[in-house]
């Protein structure tokens, strides 16, 4: 399999080999340095603030709840409630736990 050639290969390859022309080395160095960046994840104040929110309710509850229950109790979509219990999950603040039949929902607690 041929080694993948990346975009910041590619325009140190053209600078390297128009190296005569001044603007264009300048033009592929400006693209190396961004290439170069890391990129940073953003998250909105009020996602954070949601799952804040989410966790707080858990924590208040007196048993598991399942995502229906907390989209209702919240007044929020279904997509957003798994959203923020996806990522608090990952995070280990929360706990899923599975039905116990195929078609029973996962409820959730937090840990």
């Amino acid at each position: 399999m041929a080694e993948k050639i990346t975009r910041k290969d590619l325009f140190a390859r053209i600078a390297e080999t128009m190296k005569d022309d001044h603007e264009v080395v300048e033009m592929c160095e400006k693209y190396i340095a961004q290439l170069s960046k890391p990129r940073v994840h953003k998250t909105k104040p009020e996602v954070v603030e949601f799952r804040a929110a989410v966790a707080a309710h858990l924590q208040n509850a007196e048993g598991p709840l399942t995502n229906k229950e907390l989209a209702a109790a919240m007044e929020v979509s279904a997509q957003k409630m798994a959203a923020a219990l996806r990522y608090l999950v990952g995070e280990g603040q929360v706990i899923r736990t599975e039905g116990e039949k195929k078609n029973d929902p996962a409820t959730f607690v937090i840990a």
